[in-house]
């Protein structure tokens, strides 16, 4: 008899990943926010402790590139978020009694 795939767990491996890069998503795109913020009240400190110093075009293109970072790290949370599966309630059950107004 042949054995069946254990879907079960591939399933509960796939929803772990997709919570985990929205996650991830989720802090890569504070931090690049606070970055990008910090870097425009005080445009002489440097934006990420330096570590955009290589980047071409001096404040203007690290601002540019840790929006565009933002905005990746968001676009990729925000998917993950959407390819969730639901844990608590099946298509089309509100989850709620539906009293019919009988007493």
């Amino acid at each position: 008899m042949p054995r069946r795939p254990n879907t079960g767990r591939r399933n509960t491996m796939r929803k772990g990943g997709y919570v985990a890069l929205e996650a991830v998503g989720m802090v890569i795109t504070v931090l690049a926010t606070q970055a990008m913020i910090r870097a425009l009240l005080n445009p002489d400190s440097e934006p990420l402790w330096g570590a955009l110093n290589g980047v071409p075009g001096g404040l203007t293109g690290q601002l540019i590139l840790l929006g565009f970072i933002a905005l990746v790290a968001m676009v990729s949370g925000g998917w993950a978020h959407t390819r969730k599966e639901p844990t608590t309630e099946q298509a089309g059950n509100s989850g709620g009694n539906h009293d019919r107004g009988t007493t």
